[in-house]
């Protein structure tokens, strides 16, 4: 493709190697984002923690990653912005090597000296497994922060090399690239879990990242000198930051207390003040940023109406977008489980196999999406996107518990174990289609999205800029997933609670049947809810200019 001359600094490769050199650490970082998904059974089995009582702690693995990943861009962005896109990009591939190790060596030493540190001082024995949980939880923030500093600073060199009417295309390739990360991280996890012990997957972060660093180190040009005078904006880091944190833990709330495990109690203890807290800060941080010199996101930019459709529009999606990659696991890890008699291993790599049939018409979809905004416009393509994908979430609501078979079928003998069996046959279709055409909508909205928000700002301003179009869908998936664990444990508790009323204790067959129905139809009510949102997301998405020069409104 034809491309504009590079940044300063940045003379030495064509716009489109630098396009390949950083696809490289998107890729790794996006491909931990979901092997979590695909090892949690087996991880959760290894400590001890039962699912059913250890659920909501769990989560934390998936939501406290998001929320560190998200914070993490509230800075890295901007940094880049002052410090220089290449050294952003090292510094977070470097954290996010020590948080793999650190994920990796938890159940043993690290689990054990946090023990003896709170005997020794507040006299306290908390659970084993649980302790091991949250110290793994802690490793996973860690890779987060490392990791968050990858995909918006990668986007802002983008925009550094590439002209506007040409970043459409590209963006969609870095959008393809992290999604791309997502199914191989399913798979792969689904895969490595078979044949290794789930600490290993994280002990491969480390030879995979270190040779991406010193690739990166090697080809990638320092850029464009820092300024002089600039400085970063603490205090509206700090804020942002107060804010997704007391977000996300009033949205944690509703679930039982599990033995030995005090976060649900706290978090469900302090809902109303932790909102509280987090419009506190929203205020604040909206305060101090009108009256900054040198802001941590400038508010003006939401003048542009292009610009504040975008943001709104990839919050919504986020939210649809984590519906769909948390329902996956759960039918297959609870209605597939039970109804099949899967084990765990089997479990986690169907899983990934399944959970693939969403992600890579995603991956595949982003980079047409930018195509499609190249030539019909972001309007047009994220128009397209959501229709697409609010088509796809209404067919997931109508997955029923028999589908199982048909997946199982499917996976254990191929497409030839469906032959002559037509109610499997549709089965397998249904669900495989209705994946597939969620996940290509949502996939089409990613290029438009954050090509309208690039474009919206000077150069000076895209880490920030490009920072917060992902920070505003990883919000939608924060509390998407807090949201959706509060009410799928209150809506299974209730309807387990209905559907086994006057029940003897011997009925195992049937309560057992009762926790599969409730669990599919748990599945389908949120389904429905993402198709919704989606749907309302369209006037958003009609907002979106056709095409606009860089700084200017439409």
């Amino acid at each position: 493709m034809n491309t504009k001359q590079t940044a300063p600094g940045a003379g030495r490769l064509s716009p489109n190697a630098i396009l390949a050199l950083v696809s490289v650490p998107i890729f790794i970082g996006a491909l931990d984002l979901t092997v979590i998904s695909a090892v949690l059974p087996a991880l959760m089995a290894d400590l001890g923690i039962p699912a059913q009582t250890g659920l909501n702690d769990a989560a934390w693995m998936v939501s406290g990653y998001l929320l560190a990943y998200t914070i993490s861009m509230t800075f890295m962005g901007r940094v880049s912005d002052i410090w220089g896109r290449q050294r952003v990009l090292l510094l977070g591939l470097a954290i996010f090597m020590l948080g793999s190790i650190w994920v990796a060596l938890a159940p043993g030493w690290p689990a054990q000296l946090v023990q003896w540190l709170l005997r020794r001082t507040l006299h306290l024995r908390p659970d084993s497994g649980f302790l091991k949980l949250y110290v793994l939880i802690a490793g996973r923030v860690v890779q987060a922060f490392g990791a968050g500093a990858l995909v918006p600073v990668s986007m802002a060199l983008i925009g550094d090399v590439f002209p506007a009417q040409q970043r459409a295309v590209p963006l969609g390739i870095i959008a393809g690239v992290d999604t791309a990360g997502w199914v191989l991280g399913h798979l792969y996890g689904g895969v490595m879990v078979q044949y290794f012990a789930w600490p290993v997957l994280f002990w491969l972060n480390v030879p995979l990242a270190g040779a991406a660093l010193l690739v990166l180190a090697r080809w990638l040009p320092a850029g464009r000198p820092q300024p002089r005078g600039m400085r970063f904006d603490w205090g509206g880091a700090l804020l942002v930051s107060l804010m997704l944190v007391a977000l996300n833990l009033a949205l944690n709330t509703g679930a039982d207390a599990a033995p030995g495990s005090p976060m649900p109690a706290v978090a469900a203890a302090f809902s109303p003040g932790w909102l509280l807290v987090a419009g506190g800060a929203l205020l604040a941080f909206v305060l101090v940023e009108w009256r900054s010199a040198q802001p941590l996101l400038n508010l003006g930019a939401f003048r542009n109406r292009a610009f504040s459709a975008a943001t709104l529009l990839n919050l919504l999606l986020g939210f649809c977008l984590m519906v769909g990659l948390v329902s996956v696991p759960l039918y297959i890890n609870t209605v597939t489980t039970i109804m099949q008699r899967l084990e765990p291993q089997r479990a986690a790599l169907l899983t990934g196999y399944l959970l693939s049939a969403f992600t890579l018409p995603m991956a595949l979809a982003a980079i047409g999406g930018g195509w499609v905004a190249q030539r019909a416009g972001n309007r047009a393509a994220a128009l397209l996107g959501c229709a697409l994908g609010a088509a796809g979430l209404l067919a997931m609501s109508r997955w029923q518990v028999q589908h199982s078979a048909a997946i199982h079928a499917l996976f254990t003998q191929g497409p030839r174990g469906l032959l002559g069996q037509a109610q499997l046959q549709q089965g397998a279709a249904f669900v495989a289609g209705s994946l597939l055409l969620a996940g290509s909508g949502l996939g089409l909205t990613l290029a438009p999205i954050t090509t309208t928000v690039v474009d919206a700002v000077p150069e000076g301003e895209r880490g920030s800029a490009a920072a917060l179009v992902i920070i505003m869908r990883l919000i939608g998936m924060s509390v998407s997933v807090s949201a959706m664990t509060t009410y799928g444990l209150e809506r299974s508790h209730a309807l387990l609670l209905a559907g086994t009323a006057g029940m003897q204790l011997a009925d195992f067959a049937a309560q057992v049947q009762v926790l599969v129905n409730s669990t599919t139809q748990v599945i389908d009510e949120m389904a429905l809810i993402a198709a919704l949102v989606c749907a309302l997301a369209l006037p958003i998405a009609a907002a979106l200019q056709r095409r606009t020069a860089p700084g200017t409104a439409e």
